[in-house]
């Protein structure tokens, strides 16, 4: 595991637990019994808002409660403008999402890991800037970490065959494929996260406008960078076969 990522050993650590966010917040509090805030290098912050810890680098989600707070402490700071940047995430906490890992590139086998912020500041003052010793990359395009998910899929499919002996007879025609004990679709167990979560294009918009919103969308259809809507909450696809 990478000595130092802070984000690796906390990302592993919600795997491990069974997607239960309660246990890896009891390991990451400091002596008042709070929850560590999250001190982070800002390496992108439109159309993703991408934070990294010198290593690896996440996806970071804002609660309106978050933009709110921040604006009225920042003002005149545009979030969108916070690359480069050093930001403290305090009230945050981990959410399990289904999604299409095909188009989802902060994914791994149709689960991603959400960091949810409910409060954010930047980071003043000389010795808070950071220089990165290091370019840092896609946490889920790191071999061990998508080992875990993979040990994480294995488990889950081996919980639910009932018949660990059963094999399905492949002599007969038609649907002679064992089945689930739930059912015959696949099923990850662990609770989808529904905190609302606000777009980063509506805060594009709010911040710079409706006509610099535009321009950058049509310079994105001529081969630039694409611009799309973040989630606005973690959303129940149907399940995957």
């Amino acid at each position: 595991m990478s000595e130092g990522s802070a984000f690796k050993t906390l990302y592993s650590s919600m795997i491990n637990s069974s997607c239960d966010i309660g246990k890896v917040q009891a390991s990451f509090k400091d002596g008042t019994g709070k929850v560590k805030k999250i001190k982070c290098f800002v390496k992108e912050s439109f159309p993703y808002f991408l934070v990294t810890d010198n290593h690896f680098y996440v996806p970071c989600y804002f609660t309106k409660k978050a933009v709110d707070d921040f604006k009225s402490k920042h003002s005149g700071v545009n979030i969108t403008d916070l690359k480069s940047k050093v930001v403290e995430i305090g009230d945050w906490t981990l959410e399990m999402a289904k999604v299409d890992s095909s188009s989802v590139f902060t994914s791994y086998a149709g689960i991603e890991i959400r960091l949810i912020a409910g409060s954010f500041k930047v980071v003043q003052g000389t010795k808070d800037k950071v220089l990165l010793s290091r370019y840092p990359v896609n946490l889920y395009r790191d071999d061990e970490i998508k080992t875990l998910f993979q040990s994480y899929h294995h488990k889950t499919l081996a919980s639910k065959v009932t018949c660990k002996d059963c094999l399905p007879d492949v002599t007969k025609k038609g649907d002679s494929v064992y089945a689930f004990a739930t059912g015959k679709e696949f099923a990850y167990p662990f609770k989808v996260g529904s905190s609302a979560t606000v777009s980063l294009v509506s805060i594009f918009e709010s911040e710079k406008g409706k006509a610099a919103l535009k321009k950058l969308q049509d310079g994105s259809s001529s081969g630039g960078i694409k611009v799309q809507s973040s989630v606005k909450a973690a959303a129940k696809p149907k399940k995957s076969a």
